[in-house]
């Protein structure tokens, strides 16, 4: 396989790299919280090990043009809270988000406000953050705990957040300025794909700027980077060099899809979030992008590499008649990866249900369901392969053999016949339309935070769209019928 060419490389950089001015501000942005949140800890004689900002626009600087997210992580000391270590699992986790509560109250809340900072909201994951927009940039102030990769890797973490710290270290001192630029060019690749992190258009979530950064930095060059996300299921990224086999063996890597091992801690697989069907939509352009490189004409499908918004056209016909869409407005109190979860278990409820009767029989067949989001604004989008069915089906009983239950069936079902052996009976159906029956399931089953809306916006055009360009190309065996 070709490497990247050196024009379109420049080209495509030029393109997705910040300018200096985004990281002038991202910096300053940086700095100014930095000093707030010191001046306030002195005032109230707060503790504290470290005020970084980590992830991509902190150490190590691999974000893109236009995403300036930034992570500003404060590092407690273990040592301060050793009452709460030693209590159990379960009581340790409750302390520890009381502990974080009173932090974002107590500190960071009071801090930002002495600056020109706007959308200040206390936000809920795992545990408590503060979230808030100054000079025009997104910013989480974190809390973690400072502690060894060692400690994390014998012992696990306290909170979610506090392997990030040894991430971004790892990264920051293994990175060239060349796989920086191989690192921007992957990210954007991914993104180009949709299938990026938590907010993905394809399955609940991508491949994450760490995963990423890792394969870079395994990886000969860019093109090389592409010839392993390609080949993941068979080829696992693993600093100890283990075969998918032996990894495979290990139960906590049993069921994870692809395999990429943290060096900071080979027990954990960085990738073991990633969902199914986002891997392989990846992987299927990966592939296209290996195909352009040999036939040396990936400069003319360039538009692989950089993203653009996913498309609002109306669907074809022949899959229009197929397609559900349900809009929800969030009230923004609770965090939106939990939201998004959420409606990922609704609908697999509702493709469950969608596909087959309560009896078993089929209903209105193969479903497809996937979840996208912009903002406050959420999407629901469904393909089925039959949107109505007849009112009657035929149910199928037991095995005229076994007498007592083949004699509860015809007493439930007085018009039951026998065929092959077997007993059955016509039915009537309760549901008919695949549309009332979803809505039905939506109605009976609320998320916190989510309203059913009737206007629908251009989220549910895009989430519909995810599902014709990218989902069927990997859920192959979905076809529709009328």
């Amino acid at each position: 396989m070709g490497s990247l060419p050196g024009k379109l490389r420049s080209r495509v950089l030029s393109v997705i790299c910040p300018t200096p001015e985004e990281i002038r501000d991202q910096r300053a942005a940086i700095d100014t919280l930095r000093q707030a949140l010191e001046l306030r800890a002195d005032n109230i004689g707060q503790s504290y090990s470290f005020i970084e900002a980590q992830g991509s626009t902190g150490k190590k600087q691999t974000q893109l043009a236009g995403i300036s997210d930034i992570d500003l992580f404060v590092g407690l000391r273990v040592q301060d809270f050793q009452d709460i270590f030693m209590k159990d699992p379960k009581e340790r986790h409750k302390h520890v988000g009381k502990v974080l509560d009173s932090l974002v109250d107590d500190w960071f809340i009071p801090a930002v406000q002495t600056l020109e900072a706007t959308n200040v909201q206390k936000t809920y994951s795992q545990h408590p953050y503060l979230s808030l927009t100054l000079m025009g940039l997104d910013v989480d102030i974190l809390s973690c705990f400072d502690i060894s990769a060692e400690a994390i890797a014998n012992d696990g973490p306290i909170t979610a957040v506090d392997r990030t710290v040894h991430h971004s270290n790892f990264v920051a001192e293994n990175l060239t300025p060349e796989k920086r630029e191989d690192v921007r060019l992957l990210k954007s690749f991914v993104r180009a794909c949709h299938a990026y992190g938590d907010d993905c258009a394809i399955g609940r979530m991508g491949f994450t700027g760490y995963s990423l950064e890792l394969l870079v930095l395994d990886s000969d060059s860019f093109a090389d980077a592409i010839r392993r996300i390609a080949r993941l299921r068979v080829e696992p990224l693993d600093p100890k060099g283990r075969s998918v086999e032996k990894l495979r063996s290990i139960p906590s890597f049993r069921d994870d899809y692809i395999l990429i091992i943290d060096p900071t801690d080979h027990g954990r697989n960085v990738a073991s979030s990633f969902d199914e069907r986002a891997v392989r939509w990846v992987q299927h352009k990966a592939r296209q992008v290996e195909e352009y490189l040999e036939r040396g004409i990936l400069e003319e499908n360039a538009e692989i590499l950089i993203e653009e918004a996913i498309s609002e056209e109306p669907l074809p016909e022949s899959v229009r008649n197929h397609a559900l869409s349900f809009e929800f407005l969030s009230d923004a109190t609770v965090h939106y990866t939990v939201q998004r979860d959420k409606l990922y278990r609704l609908a697999r409820r509702i493709s469950s249900q969608l596909e087959r009767e309560e009896t078993g029989e089929v209903r209105f067949g193969r479903s497809l369901a996937e979840v996208y989001f912009e903002g406050t604004r959420f999407a629901l989008g469904i393909f089925v392969q039959r949107a109505s069915v007849s009112e009657d089906y035929v149910r199928q009983g037991p095995p005229v053999e076994m007498k007592d239950a083949a004699e509860r069936f015809i007493q439930t079902h007085p018009g039951a016949f026998e065929d092959a052996g077997r007993l059955w009976a016509e039915v009537t159906r309760k549901w008919t339309d695949a549309g009332m029956l979803a809505k039905y399931i939506i109605r009976h089953h609320s998320i916190k935070g989510l309203t059913l809306v009737s206007e629908k916006t251009a989220v549910s055009r895009k989430a519909l769209r995810a599902l014709y360009e990218y989902v069927l190309h990997v859920e192959k065996d979905f076809t529709t019928e009328e």
